[in-house]
């Protein structure tokens, strides 16, 4: 998948599927970055950053005050704050909020959040995962498991990490600028299994955060039920798995999977069936014409339903109608 990146991402080696970087707001007050359609694991690290979700909306021009950061005790040494930050104003429009020195935010690839840095001092670090990359590393499902837990939820998923927790996950952040650039034998298990342990030690820490939440909760079955009201209320209008993923904060290909592992049948079969139910209904129950039935499910043109019909009943519209009629 092409990750549009804001330009202090850079791949961690040529070529590699792994982003990462810092941004500042020294020398550019009111500095926006868009992050979007990747994994992007965002740690505050000085001062701190107004947020909003989605490309450019609800954040103030530069200039304008920007929300109160909110009081809390912070560890001396790296994460003291004092007057680092962007100028603290009036309370936040509805959508925003702040992301505080050792906050983390999390973005899946469905969710898009702007980042405005407005002081000298306000740093982020980042590192992004190509959907496509992620969906092949074992250890991206806890990650998930625990990111599932957001479904439904308006607000971005943020983190407040404690002084331990911000300085370990630092740590291992660290260690993706830091992997050799060369061509070695085992550079890529080593990126691999970097990347394993840092979406772990995340999960961790999103499992901690969210304590009502249990570790290893049947979370395949959750999603599936989810995406089934989904579909019964959809099917006529959204024929794409990338909607259903959309909605549920996943990836195309993890949804796949999963309605694959949980009943057999692919995301495309279960809406075939809902389509090819209400399809039969129609033409039994309906004074519409085929036509008419082919706009009401979603179809680009009657031909396409007729095709689409065929396939899942071996006969065509205008047959199953006239046949339904002499019974």
């Amino acid at each position: 998948m092409q990750i549009p990146l804001p330009d202090f991402l850079h791949p961690v080696t040529a070529g590699a599927p792994v982003y990462c970087g810092t941004a500042s707001g020294g020398g550019t007050p009111g500095r926006s970055l868009v992050l979007e359609r990747g994994f992007h694991f965002v740690l505050c690290t000085g001062g701190s950053a107004l947020i909003a979700e989605g490309a450019d909306t609800a954040v103030p021009k530069a200039g304008e005050p920007l929300c109160a950061a909110d009081s809390r005790d912070t560890d001396k040494g790296d994460r003291e704050k004092g007057d680092k930050g962007g100028a603290a104003g009036s309370k936040p429009r509805k959508g925003e909020r702040r992301l505080q020195q050792g906050d983390l935010l999390l973005l899946s690839p469905s969710r898009t959040a702007t980042l405005r840095l407005d002081g000298a001092h306000d740093t982020l670090e980042c590192i992004c995962i190509d959907p496509d990359y992620f969906d092949t590393l074992p250890d991206g499902q806890p990650l998930y498991n625990q990111l599932s837990g957001y479904l439904g939820d308006d607000r971005l998923p943020v983190v407040r990490l404690d002084g331990t927790q911000y300085g370990a996950l630092r740590l291992t952040a660290s260690l993706f600028p830091a992997h050799p650039a060369g061509s070695g034998l085992y550079d890529e298990a080593i990126l691999r299994h970097l990347c394993s342990l840092f979406l772990l030690q995340t999960a961790g820490l999103l499992y901690r955060h969210r304590a009502n939440a249990p570790a290893f909760v049947k979370r395949p079955n959750e999603i599936f039920r989810s995406f089934k009201r989904l579909a019964v209320k959809n099917y006529r209008t959204a024929h794409d798995i990338a909607f259903y993923a959309g909605r549920l904060h996943i990836s195309p290909t993890y949804l796949s999977r999963i309605v694959k592992q949980v009943t057999g049948h692919t995301v495309k079969a279960h809406l075939a069936e809902l389509l090819c139910a209400d399809a039969r209904r129609l033409l039994s129950c309906s004074d519409l014409d085929i036509k008419e039935i082919a706009d009401t499910l979603g179809f680009s043109d009657q031909s396409a339903f007729g095709k689409f019909f065929a396939r899942q009943t071996g006969c065509s519209p205008l047959r199953f109608r006239r046949e339904r009629a002499t019974r």
